[in-house]
């Protein structure tokens, strides 16, 4: 059970390559203005591919995912559309369909790791995903020359982005890497995103 888990479902999300544009003059004006942006939205749809290598194990997934302001919704796609997973989360707990059955726990990084063995960051990519920190400490933070953030780190996480497009919301990421790394190889864990399609609230 937790091998077939490994497999399919430490793939969370995904995005696309962008025209380059000129530098701004004050990238922190333009981030302090774009953070605020991002935090006013509460909810989004995202529809990914995405890409995971954990230790020795890895795969692929196509992704939907429907993000409200109390709960959210993830689902994962395999090979012709098949249905891989669900995964509700909201006040009252986590709850994960497979063809295995159905698992629930208090939240759903909670759940992914008691069946995976890896935690894995899903409170955190609620924020990362829209190019902002979560809430909470930052260890390092860096702007590009836009103005928009280029890499974070935070809660054991180094997020890197490497490309954003424009939305009716302003520029939100199309490609980006989670890396976590471990005490060895085996705990490794790097996550690619490569988003295809924004609904923003």
């Amino acid at each position: 059970m937790r091998r077939w888990m490994v497999t399919v479902l430490t793939v969370f999300v995904a995005g696309c390559a962008t025209m380059p544009r000129p530098a701004v003059r004050h990238p922190h004006r333009i981030w302090v203005a774009h953070r605020a942006r991002m935090a006013a939205i509460q909810a989004f749809r995202v529809s990914a591919e995405s890409g995971v290598l954990a230790g020795r194990h890895g795969g692929t997934l196509m992704l939907r995912w429907v993000v409200r302001p109390a709960a959210y919704q993830m689902t994962g796609f395999g090979p012709f559309g098949r249905v891989i997973f669900r995964l509700r989360a909201g006040p009252a707990g986590a709850q994960l369909r497979t063809e295995h059955g159905r698992f629930q726990g208090a939240s759903a990084s909670r759940l992914l790791w008691r069946l995976t063995g890896w935690r894995l960051p899903v409170a955190g990519l609620r924020f990362w995903i829209l190019g902002m920190p979560a809430p909470g400490p930052v260890v390092e933070r860096k702007l590009d020359r836009h103005g928009l953030l280029a890499s974070l780190r935070q809660a054991g996480w180094s997020i890197r982005y490497r490309s954003y497009g424009r939305t009716p919301k302003g520029r939100l990421p199309r490609f980006l890497t989670l890396t976590r790394e471990g005490v060895s190889g085996s705990d490794r864990i790097v996550v690619k995103i490569r988003i295809d399609r924004w609904r923003v609230a």
